[in-house]
């Protein structure tokens, strides 16, 4: 057996087909179902018996060739990436978060499987894996318990600057940005009830582009305070990061989900006056197979949250609406304002989904202002494609 390959090093000296396929010394294509420990001719390495996978964004070399298969079957299931015990290998990435690799000679989602944690997830299956249930990786405001996917929030996130602080209102949280623009913050305080004037709401960091390596989505930023009872909404998390590699194919004809979450509402309910929190952005989401089928059914969704509603001198606003998954290419929707006061708040913007990323700017309010909508995330894949039509943000090549 060869010695464990560091982690991300391209190549692990395994030969394929021109197609990415491994093949012996006769051009056909190894799929014999037990280990074995040589190859053809050429040495090559049996698909059971290879211990290094990915030839994209994420490359990843195991102890020993997967033994068994992985089969995620009934209503629920649950995978927290924040244990060890659950990952078969830790995996460092340079410039990114530690990844929780499981491995199977198949890997199969028939059911549905939540993810959460602290860390990523890779699924790897040395021959198919196979997605009929749901993968979902998102993270949300609204449920109860709420949740944070897995390796969300984490990696080098250009932060939202940070909204005024106002008696007469808070300015809004900025959203999150990663594969696009996060919206800016609402201005609170229109009404001059309260020092500083216009009470500045926090304007979204810069886009990152295509991926370097994986990691989940940012956060929005927090809303303005009223005061420091009232206190301004918090962010949303960004969505999750999930990446699926094969052997030989991928097959989804369920649904893989990684969307952020909305940005929260002021947390009282009477002389709130507080900014909203912007919403997180899409996390991301990775394929990376020879043969790679969408089905038409399918759904691959990393969608922004929506800003959360600013608050009123009677009554707080709500959480904005977490990143559409089932919805795939349909914003999120906005928080609503809080009433009462010598004015009116206003209330957070919408999210974020496949050509949907404009008008994601907090409103301005007299007393709280709107939380702006999160960015998209990302879907990219390494392989030949076949890709079905509801994936949001649109799918892209990997190098």
């Amino acid at each position: 057996m060869r010695a464990i390959c560091v982690a991300l090093l391209a190549g692990c000296g395994f030969q394929s087909s021109s197609s990415g396929t491994p093949v012996d010394g006769n051009n056909q294509v190894i799929v014999d179902g037990s280990v074995d420990q040589g190859g053809g001719s050429d040495a090559t390495p049996p698909i059971d018996a290879r211990v290094c996978f990915g030839a994209g964004l994420v490359k990843v070399c195991l102890g020993a060739p997967p033994s068994k298969p992985v089969n995620y079957a009934g209503a629920s299931n649950s995978i927290d990436t924040s244990n060890a015990t659950n990952c078969t290998k830790l995996v460092p990435q340079t410039g990114g978060p530690e990844l929780c690799v499981i491995a199977g000679t198949t890997v199969s989602v028939g059911g549905t499987v939540t993810v959460t944690g602290s860390r990523p997830l890779v699924l790897i299956a040395a021959e198919t894996l196979s997605v009929s249930g749901t993968l979902d990786g998102s993270s949300t405001t609204n449920s109860n318990p709420r949740r944070t996917g897995p390796g969300a929030n984490l990696g080098a996130c250009n932060a939202a600057s940070t909204p005024d602080n106002s008696t007469g209102g808070g300015g809004g949280g900025g959203g999150g940005s990663l594969a696009t623009k996060g919206g800016n913050g609402g201005a609170g305080d229109q009404n001059h009830t309260g020092r500083p004037n216009d009470a500045k709401g926090g304007n979204a960091g810069n886009a990152q582009g295509a991926p370097v390596v994986l990691r989940g989505g940012c956060p929005g930023g927090k809303g303005g305070d009223k005061d420091a009872q009232h206190r301004g909404g918090d962010g949303g998390d960004g969505g999750g990061a999930i990446y699926l590699i094969a052997g030989i194919s991928i097959t989804v004809s369920g649904d893989v989900f990684a969307s952020g979450a909305g940005g929260g509402a002021s947390n009282n309910t009477a002389g709130s006056e507080q900014g909203g929190g912007g919403g997180g952005t899409g996390g991301m989401i990775g394929l990376d197979a020879p043969a790679i089928d969408i089905a038409a059914t399918a759904r691959v969704v990393a969608n922004g949250g929506a800003g959360g509603g600013g608050g009123g001198l009677t009554t707080g606003g709500t959480p904005g609406g977490d990143g559409t998954t089932t919805s795939w290419n349909a914003r999120a929707a906005a928080g609503t304002p809080g009433a009462g006061g010598g004015g009116t708040a206003a209330g957070g913007a919408p999210g974020t989904a496949i050509n949907l990323t404009d008008n994601i700017n907090g409103p301005d309010g007299d007393g709280g202002a709107g939380g702006a909508g999160g960015g998209m995330g990302s879907v990219s894949y390494k392989g030949a494609m076949t890709a079905g039509t509801q994936v949001s943000p649109a799918a892209m090549a990997q190098p």
